[in-house]
Parts: C-alpha cells; structure tokens; sequence
C-alpha cells in the first residue's frame, strides 16, 4: 500500500538533467515530455474491453499518472461523502456521480480502504437515483469489496463501471447525463492533480499531466457544444472553454503563477458543482 504522505514528493532525475540543457534543446525535451504522458494516458487501462470507446482519458488513467509520478495520498482532498445528498436534481447528481467516481479512482489507485468503501457507497446511491440499472452496477459494491486487496482487479472494476455507466446512458438515449458525468469527472480530476502540484511544485511531472489535457479538453468541447440548445449544460461549455484557451498555449514547465490561475479557475468551477 502507497504510504500516505502530505505533501512529499520525488523529482525525477530527467528533470534535474533538463537544467543543464540548453534553452532550445530543454524546450524539446519538455514537448516530449507532456506528449509521452498524453500517451501513456491512451494506453493505460484501454486494455478493458470497451474502454478505448469513451471519448476522454478516464480519472482512473489520470490519477494512474499522478501515482506514477511521485503524488502521495493527500487525506481531505476530496469531495465530502455527506455532500451527496445535497445533490437533488438528475443534472446535479451525474455531475457529483463523476466527481465521487474520480474521488473513488483515487482511493483505488492507493488502495486507501476507508476512502474507498465512503466513494463508493455514494457512487453506488447516485446510480440508483439516477436509475443506471445494469448487470454490472448491480453486484459494483460486491465485487469491489471482495477484490479489496488486489489493487489491479479493483482499478479494472472502477473502469469498469465508467465505461458502463457511460454505455447505459448513452443507449438509453440519454447523453445529456452521461455528458455531464464526464464532465464532473474531468473537473474532480484536475482539481486532485492542480491541488497535488500546489504542494510539490517542484515536480514538474506532475504540472506536465495538467498540460496534457488540452486534447482531452477540446474533445469534451466538442461534445458540450452539440448542447447549446441546453442552458445549464452550455454553460460548462462556457466556462471550460476559458480553461482550454488558458491552457493550450502553455508550455512545460508551467510557471507557479499559471499553476495558481488554472488551480483558482478549476476550483471555481469544481464549488459550483459540489456546493
């Protein structure tokens, strides 16, 4: 199991060897860089059958990434179990239902059992409510409990459960939620990572897996923008595309002013939809 840490973490030794570069080689190298974790973000968890058909990188492959790169489990981060039932309407439900689903990815990833049982207890009561009523969601709780202490099997089922949950929603017609489950879950991802390289900014792998996010950010777009008939939904659209604008032209390594001002925006957005 990852011991927890607050706050402490390793820079590779690439990094230090980018000091000692000169400015147009070093800038290469970081290019590389956030475009080997952009693929390495591809390739992850694609191996469970279905997977490669959801539109954006998973929060089970993004925080796979900040465990790769030295993150410890930060104890408090995460969305309050009890918030969830503040959450009312079908909209504001898929949206918590992806941020727990991210907050569960985490837990999983360092197996962090508390945690884990809290997420996903409130995963499995947004389900319900929201009437995802699949084979798989129907033993979710069962089949994370029994596989507790095999980490590879437990990630396997939190992936799982995203790719059936989307599948669901989507055949039933009902793409409007599965958008915004995406989306909660795109936001809980890059608060978990900005808030992690706050507290590390020396850890210039972690800052490269916020830059690697533009692509799967111009994707979740393009699809926010087929909803522009749908105020609520739009809006996210709205406020996303600031991000994205802010984002794109962002090269490695992120300064600590661009790391602050893409951490305010996200949480921002994350307040809006878990308060």
């Amino acid at each position: 199991m990852e011991k927890v840490r607050i706050f402490r973490y390793f820079v590779p030794a690439v990094v230090v060897a980018l000091l000692f570069s000169s400015c147009g080689g070093r800038q290469e190298r970081e290019t590389r860089t956030v475009t080997a974790e952009r693929d390495r973000t591809e390739t992850t968890v694609r191996s469970i059958e279905g997977l490669e058909d959801y539109p954006i990188p998973t929060s089970v492959e993004v925080v796979q990434m900040l465990n790769r790169a030295g993150a410890a489990y930060i104890l408090g981060i995460s969305n309050p179990a009890a918030n969830v039932d503040n959450y009312f309407t079908e909209y504001s439900k898929a949206l918590n239902l992806g941020v727990y689903g991210a907050d569960l990815s985490y837990a999983a990833t360092y197996e962090m059992h508390q945690d884990i049982r809290k997420y996903l207890q409130v995963c499995k009561q947004l389900i319900d409510e929201l009437n995802i009523s699949t084979t798989f969601n129907q033993v979710f709780v069962q089949r994370v409990e029994r596989n507790l202490e095999d980490k590879d099997s437990l990630i396997a089922i939190v992936s799982e459960s995203v790719y059936d949950t989307y599948l669901f929603l989507t055949e039933n017609r009902r793409d409007d939620l599965s958008l915004l489950v995406m989306t909660g879950s795109w936001i809980e991802g890059m608060y978990l990572t900005s808030q992690i390289a706050i507290g590390a900014r020396d850890n210039t792998e972690i800052t490269d897996i916020i830059l690697a996010q533009d692509e799967p950010l111009e994707k979740l777009l393009e699809l926010l923008d087929d909803h522009e008939d749908d105020p609520f939904i739009y809006g996210f659209y709205q406020d996303l595309e600031e991000i994205y604008i802010f984002l794109k032209d962002i090269r490695s390594p992120m300064t600590a002013q661009q790391l602050d001002t893409f951490a305010e925006k996200i949480e921002t957005l994350r307040y809006r939809i878990t308060s």
